[in-house]
C-alpha cells in the first residue's frame, strides 16, 4: 500500500489522529529572472519569472482533509524551511514584540509570480527595512531599494514564507479553489506571553495553517466535536468535555510541537467528499461539524515561573485562506502585551 493509501486508510477509523506522512517531494528548486515591478511599493519591490517546486507534502494533506472526520493534519517535508524561519524570527535581531497580518498573493500566472515579493515585504517589516540590516542595497529603475544579495530571489527566510503561503493556498479545494487565491499571513512575537486559560474555539475561515517557532504550541483536539461536546469544552474546558463524553474524548487533546506545521479546518471549509462517504445530517446543519477545536496554550503562571530569558517568549506564524470574510491587515510593533486571552485574532470575526 502506498504512503497516501495508508494515510487515507487511517482516516477511516472513528478517531482521526493527526496525519503525519513521509514526504515524497524533492527539495524546493527555483528558476528566476529579476525585473522591476512598476506597481509595487515594498522596499523589496520586484516581480520575477520563476517556478517554485514546493517541498512540503501538501497534496497528501489536501486529500486527507477531505474526510469529514479529519479536522487537522501535519504537513511533513517543511523542516528545513521552519528551521530557517526560527533562525531569523527568533534570533537576536528579531523584534521582541510584534503583531503583523498581511496578504500574500499566491495564484495566477506563474510567469508573474508575486508571492515572493509579498513575502519579502513581510520579511522586511519583521526584520527591519534593508537599510537597517547588514546588507548592500541598490535602487532599481523605479527608485525602490532592494537587497543586492537577494537578486536571485533565494533568501532562505523569504523562501520559507513563500513555501508556507503557496502551500496553504494549494489546499483550497472544490469551490474554494477559484475563490481563495490568496492567504493572509500573521506573525506574532511575544516577549511576555502570560495567557490565562484561553477559551477553546473554532476559526471562521476555511482553514488555518499554524506553526509555533518558539514557546508552547497550540492545543487542539484531533477529533471532531458534536455540538454538546463543543459547548462543554468551550464553557468548562477539558473537564466539561470529559463530563459529557468521558475521558476517552478528552484524551484526543494534543499540543503541537515546536516547528510542527499543522493545518486546522475552520467552519467554512468545503471540499469534495471521498467516494465512499456520504454527508451526515449533522454536517448539513452544523458548520463546526468538521472544524478543529483548539486554543492558544496557557502561559507560564507566576508561581511556576523559574526565570530565564525565553521563559515566557512565544513566536507563532499562521496563515488563513483569504475567502473575503476578514481582509484586515495590521502592523503593531514594540507593544508589550501579556496576551491574557491567548493569541486569538484581534478585531476579527474569524474566532468563535
Amino acid at each position: 500500500m502506498t504512503v497516501l493509501g495508508c494515510s487515507l486508510f487511517r482516516l477511516c477509523t472513528l478517531s482521526c489522529p493527526i496525519i503525519s506522512v513521509l514526504s515524497l517531494s524533492s527539495p524546493a528548486t527555483t528558476t528566476t529572472e529579476l525585473r522591476a515591478d512598476a506597481g509595487a511599493s515594498s522596499p523589496t519591490s520586484y516581480a520575477v519569472k520563476r517556478h517554485l517546486d514546493l517541498s512540503g507534502d501538501w497534496s497528501t494533506a489536501k486529500l486527507a482533509l477531505r474526510h469529514p472526520k479529519c479536522c487537522v493534519v501535519t504537513v511533513p517535508g517543511l523542516e528545513h524551511h521552519l528551521s530557517n524561519l526560527q533562525q531569523y524570527f527568533c534570533g537576536d535581531d528579531a523584534p521582541a514584540d510584534l503583531d503583523l497580518r498581511m496578504r500574500v498573493r499566491c495564484k495566477g500566472n506563474e510567469i508573474e509570480a508575486l508571492s515572493y515579493g509579498d513575502c519579502a515585504k513581510i520579511y522586511d517589516v519583521v526584520m527591519g527595512p534593508p537599510t537597517v540590516r547588514d546588507s548592500v542595497n541598490v535602487i532599481n529603475q523605479n527608485g525602490n531599494a532592494f537587497n543586492a544579495k537577494d537578486q536571485n530571489n533565494n533568501h532562505p527566510c523569504i523562501l520559507a514564507l513563500e513555501e508556507l503561503a503557496r502551500g496553504v493556498a494549494s489546499l483550497a479545494d472544490g469551490p474554494l479553489e477559484s475563490k481563495c487565491t490568496d492567504v493572509h499571513m500573521r506573525v506574532v512575537c511575544a516577549s511576555n506571553y502570560r495567557a490565562i486559560d484561553p477559551m477553546f474555539h473554532t476559526d471562521k475561515c476555511p482553514l488555518r495553517g499554524y506553526v509555533t517557532l518558539t514557546g508552547s504550541g497550540t492545543e487542539y483536539l484531533d477529533e471532531t466535536c458534536l455540538p454538546w461536546e463543543y459547548a462543554a469544552i468551550r464553557t468548562m474546558g477539558v473537564d466539561g468535555l470529559s463530563a459529557v463524553s468521558g475521558k476517552g474524548k478528552s484524551q484526543s487533546l494534543k499540543m503541537a510541537n515546536e516547528l510542527e506545521f499543522i493545518v486546522m479546518k475552520g467552519d467554512h471549509y468545503v471540499a469534495p467528499l471521498p467516494d465512499d462517504i456520504s454527508p451526515s445530517i449533522i454536517e448539513k446543519v452544523w458548520s463546526r461539524s468538521s472544524a478543529c477545536v483548539h486554543r492558544s496554550p496557557p502561559g507560564v503562571s507566576s508561581e511556576n515561573f523559574t526565570g530565564g530569558a525565553n521563559g515566557r517568549r512565544r513566536v507563532i506564524l499562521s496563515l488563513d485562506l483569504a475567502d473575503g470574510m476578514d481582509d484586515q491587515e495590521w502592523h503593531e510593533i514594540r507593544r508589550k502585551r501579556g496576551w491574557r486571552s491567548g493569541m486569538t485574532q484581534r478585531k476579527s470575526r474569524l474566532v468563535s
